[in-house]
């Protein structure tokens, strides 16, 4: 017996399957890195906590929001932080930005660009969809 619940997800692969935006010559894959770091959208007041990447999507010619994978890459701090896969905001074809959260509350220890920066983060990301 099949749940509500699995109806809906079979119903929106279904619907997800047959969602074309254009013809399979206009399907492109475009991919770049992002580490102009800077104060992200929710530090509470005190500019620490959240940094965020705006990521440029305008040269890769996508004519509806693209479908967009990201991740963070550096060489310290990374682990354990939020937001590399869920942060994304203000999705357009021609662009994105994305937050990431890194927090010690118990150390009195936050992540601000300048820690970002010198810890050469920065966020490995694809994006695909259509544009002709």
């Amino acid at each position: 017996m099949m749940t509500t619940k699995t109806l809906v997800v079979l119903s929106l692969l279904f619907a997800a399957a047959f969602a074309v935006e254009g013809p399979s010559h206009c399907y492109k894959t475009c991919q770049g890195r992002a580490s102009g770091w800077m104060v992200g959208d929710h530090t509470g007041g005190d500019g620490t906590g959240m940094v965020k990447v705006q990521v440029d999507l305008a040269d890769c010619g996508f004519s509806s929001p693209p479908v967009v994978h990201a991740m963070l890459h550096g060489r310290n701090h990374n682990i354990q932080s939020q937001g590399a896969a869920s942060g994304l905001r203000d999705l357009t074809a021609a662009g994105f930005t994305l937050n990431i959260q890194k927090e010690f509350m118990q150390a009195g220890w936050a992540i601000t660009p300048e820690i970002a920066k010198s810890s050469e983060w920065e966020v490995l990301w694809t994006a695909s969809g259509y544009g002709c």
